[in-house]
């Protein structure tokens, strides 16, 4: 893999891994909006909130929403990119479209390896 494909590939992986955060922290808000009179009832302390409780609803919503954290990653660093018309640039210096696509795949094959990984 050449330099412009690592550019790529990190650009997408930590656009990926930041929506997944992101999207997980909104999720834990709210979760915890919506069920804050249970948990008080359950009269569990925070330690075992976190280790009963979210320590298993964390990956499951992360499951859940793992092929949109992929889309969204996708398409925010490529408007991102075109943007700053570094496509534009990849693809006039004569670098063919699936040439350009090739990081793509492989960042496309990462997160699905660790989607199965985990089902």
């Amino acid at each position: 893999m050449k330099k412009i494909d690592w550019y790529i590939l990190k650009k997408f992986l930590s656009t990926f891994f930041f929506a997944i955060f992101l999207f997980t922290v909104i999720a834990v808000v709210i979760d915890i909006s919506e069920k804050a009179d249970d948990l008080v009832k359950s009269q569990l302390g925070v330690i075992g909130i976190i280790t009963q409780y979210y320590l298993a609803f964390i990956p499951q919503i992360i499951g859940i929403l793992f092929p949109l954290f992929v889309f969204i990653a996708v398409i925010f660093f490529t408007s991102k990119m075109a943007g700053r018309s570094e496509v534009i640039a990849i693809l006039a210096s004569g670098t063919r479209f699936n040439r350009w696509l090739r990081p793509y795949v492989v960042g496309g094959v990462f997160p699905g390896l660790i989607a199965m990984v985990r089902q």
